[in-house]
């Protein structure tokens, strides 16, 4: 079931490619013929790690398998390349990837064999795999499906490349399958950063859900661009809903909670310390509650068939908090820092730390500073766009 699972995601990932392929009569669709072709780079997980199991199955076979349906059912003119990483063994170091087949030159037989041939034994360079992928895409119509069971090895920073990746080509999207729960976090900043979806094999409910919904916004996209097409029912597929969370004139999402509920309170999914969250839902209604700092936010919303629903918070006017710590020689020293609210509500700790800068909300503010057995406090206030420094001086240490 895994296997049938992950291998839906591949080809899902891809459906709004193949949709914008297709044709209903033997003439040509003008609106169709003015698409650009879609290059998809599919990125292979060679690492060691991959030999593991999931359910008694080798993740390299699951992936090998899903792969092959991926091919096999996407019958069109789509260019697929395929980046592998990981295959030469640990000595070979972090330039082990390989751009085993270009997309120009993209051969379904050939790329097969490449991907059933990848032993994996190496090290997983996520950061520069993503960049030489994207050398080979095109400036529209980019897709990058990076199949992966882990955590970057090389002192890249896959989240931060994804970003870059996307702020250099606006039409590029990276999605992810992920295989080890324990790895979810950076697997999923990728995703985030690279405007995709991630999936996690191991959630089976939300992977259906998932996919569903990126097969109705395929639709949905493809109707756009080809109207003469049969319209397809999918009144009982899912949407999507699109959250972050902003500061009155600060243009960058905040980090924070969100949970999703059915009206009678019963919870869908809760997300952590996350700058935008996509999750497809099922059409209805639902609420939606965000909470960044000590300040929450909930409001309903209605999913509509196929159709994405955008959701931005807005917490109001900000300031910025910078504190750090000295000891009796002026010198810096790394503490614990507790904040409150002015009426005593924990809002956040930060453990050993030489400083900290935070943003919070217009207002009063009490800081704790510790250090061994001894303690400091003070109050401070956030005023509009600014920043208040403050040092706690421990003149016994």
């Amino acid at each position: 079931m895994l296997r049938i699972l992950i291998g839906a995601a591949l080809t899902v990932a891809l459906t709004s490619v193949l949709l914008a392929n297709e044709t209903t009569s033997p003439a040509p669709n003008p609106a169709a013929t003015t698409l650009p072709r879609q290059t998809t780079v599919l990125i292979l997980d060679g690492s060691n790690s991959m030999w593991g199991q999931i359910n008694g199955v080798n993740k390299i076979v699951t992936a090998r398998e899903s792969i092959r349906t991926l091919l096999e059912s996407a019958e069109g003119n789509i260019e697929f390349g395929l980046l592998t990483y990981g295959s030469k063994g640990t000595q070979a170091g972090c330039a082990d990837f390989n751009l085993a087949i270009k997309p120009e030159n993209y051969d379904l037989v050939k790329l097969l064999k490449e991907v059933y041939k990848l032993n994996p034994k190496g090290r997983s360079p996520i950061a520069a795999s993503l960049k030489e992928a994207a050398k080979h895409l095109p400036t529209e119509n980019a897709h990058i499906l990076l199949v992966s069971d882990g955590l970057e090895s090389c002192k890249g920073d896959p989240c931060a490349t994804a970003k870059a990746l996307v702020d250099a080509n606006p039409s590029l999207q990276i999605d992810v399958v992920g295989f080890r729960a324990d790895k979810e976090a950076q697997l999923e900043c990728i995703a985030e950063n690279g405007h995709g979806a991630f999936v996690v094999a191991t959630d089976t409910e939300r992977l259906k859900t998932l996919l569903a919904g990126v097969q109705a916004k395929a639709v949905t996209i493809t109707e756009a661009a080809q109207p003469t097409r049969t319209p397809i029912d999918k009144k009982s597929q899912p949407g999507s809903v699109e959250l972050n969370i902003l500061a009155e004139g600060n243009p960058e999402p905040l980090r924070a909670n969100y949970s999703i509920y059915h009206p009678d309170g019963t919870n869908v999914v809760n997300f952590s310390a996350r700058t935008q969250v996509t999750e497809y839902l099922p059409p209805g209604e639902y609420r939606i509650k965000a909470i960044w700092q000590n300040i929450e936010k909930s409001e309903n919303v209605r999913i509509h068939s196929g159709k994405a629903t955008p959701l931005t918070f807005n917490i109001g006017p900000t300031g910025e908090i910078a504190v750090n710590a000295f000891n009796k020689d002026q010198q810096a020293v790394a503490v614990n820092y507790a904040l409150y609210t002015a009426k005593g509500e924990f809002i956040s700790r930060h453990v050993l730390q030489d400083a900290i800068k935070t943003r919070l909300a217009v207002g009063e503010y009490r800081v704790k500073a510790i250090l061994d057995k001894s303690s400091l406090e003070t109050k401070l206030k956030v005023t509009q766009d600014s920043v208040i420094n403050y040092s706690f001086n421990f003149t016994d240490k």
